[in-house]
């Protein structure tokens, strides 16, 4: 007789300590301690191994769980499944799955051990072999849409994605009230699934629908957080009103979700900020920030700085609000972009021409400098050139030759004739000599005042 073929007669732990399955912790250490006094391990070596097994086993809320979870099963499948989990645990996966093959082998209707062996497997990274076993799972129980998602989630790992898409399409057929199979298809969408649509456009139509159906208890609301955070990524600058309503839903599933919310809440909050650009989250910086004090891990080094990075764009797209010249919100938004293809550089150059010609925004320079210096330091060596320069006239020759050489070295950008380069903005005045009067009124000499 074997090894395998001698699991079925052993006894279970709670045999063994001669407890009831019922057991409260202390009971079994009375029953532990009373076991080790009749079976000292210096006489009864084996005896003693199976107790404190048993021992530990029980007295561990885990391990008891687990353990516990195959109570119905054989005794052999019982024992044998027992086996499995601890060779697993020890790192001897070729021995857990004999010991998984040996069960399915004697009872191939146990369909919850040969989910366990398709969990096994892979967590052992046999994700070929683990997709057998749930293809099996799923042709035995078609309706289960549960074992389509964690076959579809395999394919999707391995590089299959239009068998993913399938798969994940069946679910959701199965059942459309479910937010995991909505999420799964929609993480599952590829471009072969989107029949010429926009990719972001079609999953943000994918998650306002799942929103419309999807069915859950109010505990379990915070789910529905994933859903809301891909409306945003996908319905970012095309849709900010949506994205601001999407944000702020998250923020209240947060609150209300406890752990589970926090969690999903980080999560979603990760995602929004890796995938959306900062100039993108800019009109929401204010939902964005408030999301970040709800959740415990927003302080790492990386999300303050993604943070700040959304601040800036919020900062400089409110400067119109507050009265400044459009060409500072233009240029301070193309300078954080940081994109600099001669095309940028053309742009920049023209608006740095606006400000040096035009001494009437001088003053909002200096206020911009005073009321947002991390602006003002984005571009500033020119703009302490200009509000410092005694020649002018000199900046405004070295940009305006800069300007035209580039000009003639782009040309036309692919051959569009309706394209038109940047010009420079000429003023209608005069030129404001330095010691001619101020034109703010202020009675002064220009180069005392505004010119200085």
């Amino acid at each position: 007789m074997t090894l395998f073929d001698e699991v079925e007669t052993r006894k279970s732990y709670y045999e063994t300590l001669e407890v009831a399955e019922t057991a409260e912790t202390a009971e079994i250490k009375r029953a532990y301690f009373g076991k080790v006094r009749k079976y000292q391990p210096d006489r009864f070596p084996e005896e003693f191994k199976e107790i404190r097994a048993a021992y530990e086993t029980l007295t561990d809320p885990e391990k008891r769980a687990e353990y516990d979870a195959v109570g119905s099963l054989p005794p052999y499948a019982a024992s044998m499944l027992h086996d499995a989990q601890w060779y697993e645990r020890a790192g001897k996966h070729g021995k857990a799955a004999e010991c998984y093959q040996r069960i399915l082998k004697r009872y191939p209707e146990l369909d919850s051990v040969r989910e366990q062996y398709a969990q096994f497997l892979l967590a052992s990274d046999k994700t070929g072999k683990a997709a057998e076993v749930w293809e099996e799972l799923s042709r035995r129980h078609p309706d289960n849409d549960g074992y389509l998602r964690e076959l579809g989630r395999i394919y999707f790992e391995r590089g299959w994605t239009q068998k993913a898409f399938d798969t994940a399409q069946r679910a959701l057929n199965l059942d459309r009230s479910s937010i995991e199979n909505w999420l799964f298809f929609i993480g599952s969408t590829t471009e072969q699934a989107r029949n010429g649509q926009d990719i972001y456009d079609y999953i943000n139509a994918l998650a306002l629908e799942a929103l419309k159906v999807v069915r859950t208890d109010k505990k379990e609301e915070w789910k529905k957080i994933d859903l809301h955070a891909q409306v945003v990524i996908t319905a970012n600058a095309k849709n900010i009103p949506m994205s601001r309503d999407n944000l702020r839903e998250i923020i209240r599933l947060v609150r209300g979700g406890g752990r589970n919310g926090q969690d999903n809440g980080s999560e979603a909050f990760r995602e929004i900020l890796n995938i959306v650009h900062p100039a993108g989250l800019g009109d929401l910086y204010p939902e964005i920030e408030e999301l970040a004090k709800l959740l415990p891990d927003s302080g790492d080094a990386k999300s303050l700085r993604q943070l700040h990075e959304i601040k800036i764009f919020f900062d400089i797209q409110s400067l119109t609000k507050k009265g400044f010249h459009l060409v500072f919100h233009d240029l301070l938004t193309l300078l954080s972009l940081g994109l600099m293809e001669d095309e940028d550089e053309l742009e920049i150059l023209a608006m740095e021409l606006t400000i040096i010609e035009d001494s009437a925004l001088h003053p909002q320079l200096r206020r911009l400098k005073a009321e947002f210096p991390e602006l003002y330091a984005i571009h500033g060596a020119f703009f302490n050139e200009a509000l410092r320069s005694r020649n002018p006239e000199k900046m405004l020759y070295q940009r305006e030759k800069k300007f035209n050489r580039l000009k003639r070295e782009i040309g036309p950008v692919d051959d569009d004739p309706e394209y038109e380069t940047a010009q420079p903005v000429r003023r209608a005045e005069p030129k404001v000599g330095r010691n001619d009067p101020c034109p703010c009124g202020s009675g002064k000499k220009y180069k005392r005042c505004c010119g200085a």
